[in-house]
């Protein structure tokens, strides 16, 4: 088998400039489910989350949810 190390094999659209609010996503996703010790667990929303706009959970200050849940809702798909 050839290697193809440093090499691109196939490229769409790869110079074009795109946003990265869905690679943020996918990444906060990971890095959570790297981190946490069970998807069940329940956490309580802080003042500094619950404030921070762009959000179409409602969340709110002192709000407990599931990791499970936030991340469900951290994958819903935007609004363009």
């Amino acid at each position: 088998m050839k290697e193809h190390l440093g090499r691109i094999l196939y490229g769409k659209k790869e110079n074009e400039k795109c946003k990265m609010a869905s690679t943020t996503k996918i990444m906060t996703a990971v890095v959570t489910l790297e981190n946490v010790d069970n998807i069940e667990d329940i956490v309580t929303v802080s003042k500094k989350s619950a404030g921070t706009g762009g959000s179409r959970l409602g969340l709110h200050a002192d709000d407990k949810i599931s990791v499970k849940h936030l991340l469900y809702g951290l994958l819903l798909c935007s609004r363009k």
